[in-house]
């Protein structure tokens, strides 16, 4: 799911300004190479919270999202509609507080990443364009109690599985995936090592392989998966196409009731000698703030972290010492190569994984909304032209 910027998916402009080659056109409307990078930079900061080398199948993607949008625009304007830069401002405004962020941090965050906020603004404006057109159709959208109450099995059922999210790159031979995981340990992004290299059907999804049972290889490779924490990259493993190099996004273990264990967690790693060290073996007062104050000055730079997790991403050889740990206790240390680490336990929650009949009506609601767009553009899109340059 794109967690930046929702369902706001509407339409890049590049005006006159924007030279460059030219993609596609669209009736007479152009597409240029510019807002195929552009839109690129924020399907993969969408999905990936960064933007990193851009890959040929990532562009494929971003140009058919181009067309589909400035189709859906030149409707618009058959129609009529006309989209207010104040709605689509309040539009903006109401996504940055639903994903947590203050006033102007989404121009920030596209700046940072040499990504136009024009770029952002403009699906915006295109994908409210497009709710309106959806209204104008007149196909009633229902959702009734049946159908709320099959979402719910369906979600129960899913739930009740264990999953994993990793993406892969698979090769023919046992010695090229080793080269291949070489490169990966040496600093090698891993996307393009996968449009370069992988023979996998998800080649075409940046080696992403999301919510498949640990048994996706088979039994024999379900243990390793499963053993695997998020973040790790394995080394080659036997599969059926030959040897799979795989990153671990995430786990989630099956769930039996509605809620989850979340637990905010604190930890760093401090060389065995340094004064931290010596002093997290004493208690330490104040909580987490308290662990924070003791290890800032002798933490190995970036391993000071704290956020949430549930117990099933904490790795094996660390989760049973955290399991029955009191809270607001030092935990480890924890020996590896980089020095001891240690972790405390700020605070446990029970968060819903279940959601709301409310909140599953508007899903069904929405994928209906989907449905009716898809037709419509299908019909739409007998009318138009599309030359690919």
């Amino acid at each position: 799911m794109r967690t930046v910027v929702g369902f706001l998916i509407g339409l890049l402009w590049c005006g006159v300004a924007c030279a460059g080659e030219i993609k596609a056109i669209v009736n007479d409307t152009p597409i240029s190479a510019f807002d195929v990078d552009a839109r690129a930079k924020m399907i993969m900061l969408q999905q990936a919270g960064q933007v990193g080398q851009l890959t040929s199948a990532l562009k494929k993607e971003a140009l058919e999202e181009l067309v589909e949008e400035r189709i859906k625009v030149q409707e618009m304007v058959k129609r009529g509609i006309k989209v207010s830069k104040e709605d689509v401002l309040q539009a903006l405004a109401r996504l940055e507080q639903q994903n947590g962020m203050q006033p102007g941090e989404f121009r920030q965050l596209l700046g940072k990443h040499g990504i136009p906020y024009q770029t952002l603004f403009s699906q915006a404006e295109a994908n409210l364009g497009w709710l309106a057109v959806l209204q104008q159709s007149g196909r009633p959208i229902t959702v009734d109690d049946a159908e709320v109450k099959a979402k719910q099995a369906a979600i129960r059922k899913e739930l009740g599985k264990d999953t994993v999210s990793f993406a892969e790159i698979v090769l023919p031979t046992e010695d090229e995936a080793m080269t291949v995981w070489q490169r990966l340990q040496s600093g090698a992004e891993f996307g393009t090592m996968v449009e370069l290299h992988s023979v996998a059907d998800s080649r075409v999804t940046g080696g992403r392989v999301m919510n498949v049972s640990p048994n996706y290889y088979g039994k024999d490779v379900a243990d390793i998966l499963k053993q695997m924490q998020v973040g790790q990259l394995s080394r080659p493993i036997p599969v059926k196409k030959g040897f799979a190099v795989i990153l671990m996004l995430n786990k989630r273990e099956a769930v039996k009731g509605d809620t989850i264990t979340v637990w905010e967690l604190a930890q760093a790693i401090v060389p065995p000698d340094s004064i931290a060290a010596t002093l997290l073996k004493q208690p330490v007062k104040g909580g987490c703030p308290g662990f924070w104050e003791t290890v800032k000055d002798d933490a190995i730079p970036g391993s000071l972290q704290q956020g949430k997790v549930t117990p099933t991403q904490i790795p094996s050889d660390v989760a049973p010492m955290l399991k029955d740990a009191p809270f607001k206790k030092v935990v480890g240390p924890v020996p590896t190569p980089a020095g001891q680490i240690y972790f405390m336990k700020c605070s446990e929650t029970q968060e819903r994984v279940m959601p709301s009949e409310a909140e599953l009506k508007m899903q069904i609601e929405a994928e209906k909304m989907d449905l009716v767009s898809r037709q419509i553009l299908s019909e739409v899109k007998r009318d138009v032209v599309v030359e690919y340059k």
